[in-house]
């Protein structure tokens, strides 16, 4: 059986023609008012502002949902500092969707003796709250951020500790980067120094303690010392 190939000259004219086709197509989107921006839809927000993040769209409302610059409106939302990541879409005919990732709080940090600053693993100041939350680390930081030294190496001693000693910390002081200090919930002080060694600052420190000491320093684990 013989196949008959198609005329290179109907060929064109079918090319030519879905092009002209999805020129128009495009035309009708591009112009088209059933296709202009009515809405933006923000989802994930509980510590920011959902109109605050809907309006790194506003500039696109009532214009052509293609005129959308996606990657404009998500670095702008993305600039504040409670974004931990954000994702922007095209939500058709006529929505732009925003979906925040927010930071979640890791550490809280007296503010003055009144708020707390609210601090995620990653060292990051995203919030400011009137009252210690329930369940986070409460830490004394002259200076939280994520390029804070002090701040660097207690979230490193945190995230290190097991779980049998965490329970027990009830404040961490970090006067510098070295003098990580955990206060313990029976009035207990363990002296942690800087976010190295911790395993092995684990066991010896776990043993101390459990001999009665009420003051143990492990910032040399192997030459610890205890009151």
């Amino acid at each position: 059986m013989v196949r008959r190939r198609m005329p290179r000259r109907v060929l064109l004219l079918w090319t030519a023609a879905v092009i002209a086709l999805a020129a128009i197509a495009f035309g009708i989107v591009w112009a088209a008012p059933l296709f202009a921006v009515k809405d933006v839809r923000v989802a994930g927000t509980s510590v920011l502002d959902p109109a605050e993040v809907a309006s790194a769209a506003d500039d696109y409302l009532d214009q052509s949902l293609l005129r959308a610059d996606l990657g404009a409106i998500a670095s702008e939302v993305a600039s504040q500092p409670a974004v931990k990541s954000v994702e922007v879409s095209r939500s058709w005919p006529s929505s732009i969707r925003i979906e925040v990732t927010e930071r979640d709080p890791y550490l809280a940090v007296p503010s003055g003796g009144e708020t707390f600053l609210m601090v995620d693993s990653e060292g990051v100041v995203f919030d400011e709250v009137p009252e210690l939350p329930e369940s986070i680390w409460n830490v004394e930081l002259r200076e939280p951020g994520p390029d804070d030294l002090a701040t660097v190496e207690t979230l490193k001693v945190l995230q290190s500790l097991p779980r049998d000693l965490a329970d027990e910390v009830e404040r961490v002081e970090t006067p510098s980067p070295a003098a990580v200090t955990l206060n313990l919930a029976d009035g207990r002080i363990l002296v942690w120094g800087d976010g190295s060694e911790n395993d092995e600052k684990s066991r010896v420190a776990t043993r101390l303690l459990e001999s009665g000491y009420e003051h143990v320093d492990v910032s040399a684990p192997d030459a610890p010392t205890v009151s």
